[in-house]
């Protein structure tokens, strides 16, 4: 099991703007282990003039440009689909970064294990869906490495559509919610991280409190939580990454620590071996957000 420092990044819903391209030059200029991209890159629509020449390149550029490419895993967003705006973009990105068509797969760094998501899948919020029944078997896996071997200690899961989130461009994804919850408890999943909506926002460890109920929280504490024990899963939106920020539709609930959609940043996650440090940053450099969890 690794003991080695990392550093993973973590952002989604960039656009091509100014304020994306300055967000990942902060990242790049960290020199992250691994960068999670969580969905919606270039928003360019099918029919756009440059939607031919274009699609997903704006975006690749910029990760080009910053020498992200090797190290970026990332989950489709409704923007890079034809949910939205076609499938050109998702195939681009798809083919760009060297992944399944389904975008369905997992990358271990360190003692990191994540499993990418995939949330354009129409039968994604299905319990029998392929999905679902591969999801099963990463998360076997991935304890197996955890639990067993002990080769890894974190288990990561990327999803672009939020199972937990605060009202403000979407809802959240409440029939999924009820299939994916309890896998995530049953195998000690410790995040689970979207974009979506054009905001920050981070939970307190939290667990499946069944259909339509809200959820247990599992620490009721808001900077430094003990995963060495059985525990709830933080979910992170970290959908502030360049496309125009949206106004919340309701206030903070008791489980939500963070909800801000004033600035454009990104996510950090410092790991030394089994403690880790998580900041929401802002491109200017401020750090709205932080917490420790170890086990």
């Amino acid at each position: 099991m690794s003991s080695e420092k990392l550093l993973i990044t973590a952002v989604g819903d960039t656009t091509c703007s100014k304020n994306a391209k300055e967000a990942f030059k902060n990242i790049a200029n960290l020199n992250p282990s691994l960068n999670l991209f969580l969905g919606d890159s270039s928003y360019i629509k099918e029919g756009d003039p440059s939607y031919d020449k274009e699609a997903a390149k704006c975006f690749t550029d910029i990760i080009s440009e910053n020498n992200l490419k090797e190290i970026t895993m990332f989950t489709l967003g409704n923007h890079d689909d034809e949910e939205n705006d076609g499938t050109k973009v998702g195939e681009e990105l798809i083919k760009y970064f060297g992944v399944p068509s389904n975008v369905l797969y997992t990358r271990i760094v360190g003692n990191v294990y994540v499993i990418s998501m995939n949330s354009q899948d129409f039968n994604w919020d299905r319990g029998n869906s392929e999905q679902c029944k591969w999801v099963i078997e990463k998360l076997e896996e991935a304890t197996k490495l955890r639990d067993v071997e002990k080769k890894i200690d974190w288990i990561f899961i990327l999803i672009h559509k939020p199972l937990y989130t605060l009202e403000a461009n979407h809802s959240p994804e409440r029939k999924a919610r009820d299939v994916y919850h309890p896998l995530f408890d049953k195998y000690q999943v410790d995040f689970v991280l979207h974009g979506h909506n054009h905001d920050q926002q981070r939970t307190k460890p939290i667990s499946y409190g069944g259909l339509d109920n809200d959820p247990v929280i599992t620490s009721d504490t808001v900077d430094k939580y003990d995963f060495s024990t059985k525990h709830g899963q933080i979910f992170i939106v970290s959908g502030a990454g360049g496309r125009k920020l949206a106004d919340f539709k309701e206030g903070k609930n008791k489980w939500t620590v963070l909800a801000q959609n004033t600035n454009f940043g990104y996510h950090t996650f410092n790991v030394e071996g089994k403690n880790m440090v998580v900041k929401a940053q802002y491109n200017d450099g401020e750090v709205k957000d932080t917490f420790s969890v170890s086990k």
